[in-house]
């Protein structure tokens, strides 16, 4: 997903009539989010402390305490996962408007890996924060409903990461251990 920012060189580019700066804005996507990324980069930020008391009020718990300090069982689970990179990802938007605001400004293009596009429609202004807050929520909870769920004597579905192998041997693992279950790789990044 990419999107041209309004009033921004890449909209004028997008339609032809101007050049680029050639940078771009990129949003992570679930598996960013760790115990502790709110470091000290976000204390005593207004913006940052502003985007997580928003969130906070309509998620109905303390994102910026589940970030900072787990536990992290909850943090990886995909219904608080992926709010919790969205609000942390437009959090360190906030500060880098704010310590480099020429940068962000002549910003022509942004995009984002799966939940990172939403991120990237936030700061296109194609959708506002708390709408996309909701969206980002339900989305999460509908992605956990579907992992959490599983058929008579299923404990559910689920996924995984995994790195620093080569697809053959993510193929020949999975076909390991399958057994009679559904095991297939569902996306390649890397």
């Amino acid at each position: 997903m990419a999107a041209a920012v309004p009033g921004s060189a890449g909209a004028a580019q997008a339609s032809g009539t101007g050049g680029a700066s050639g940078q771009a804005l990129l949003f992570p996507g679930q598996g960013a989010q760790f115990v502790g990324m709110l470091g000290p980069w976000c204390d005593g930020h207004a913006g940052a402390t502003d985007l997580f008391a928003r969130a906070s009020h309509i998620l109905s718990y303390d994102l910026a305490a589940v970030c900072r300090s787990g536990p992290a069982d909850r943090l990886h689970s995909t219904a608080v996962a992926q709010p919790a990179i969205l609000v942390t990802s437009l959090a360190a938007l906030r500060l880098l408007e704010d310590r480099e605001p020429a940068t962000v400004a002549s910003c022509p293009i942004t995009a984002g890996l799966s939940l990172g596009e939403y991120t990237a429609l936030v700061f296109a202004g194609a959708i506002e924060f708390e709408d996309a807050v909701r969206l980002v929520d339900l989305r999460g909870r509908a992605m956990q409903a579907c992992a959490d769920a599983g058929g008579p004597g299923d404990a559910g579905g689920g996924m995984l990461a995994v790195l620093g192998l080569a697809r053959e041997q993510v193929d020949a693992l999975s076909g390991e251990c399958r057994g009679d279950d559904v095991l297939e790789v569902a996306n390649v990044l890397c």
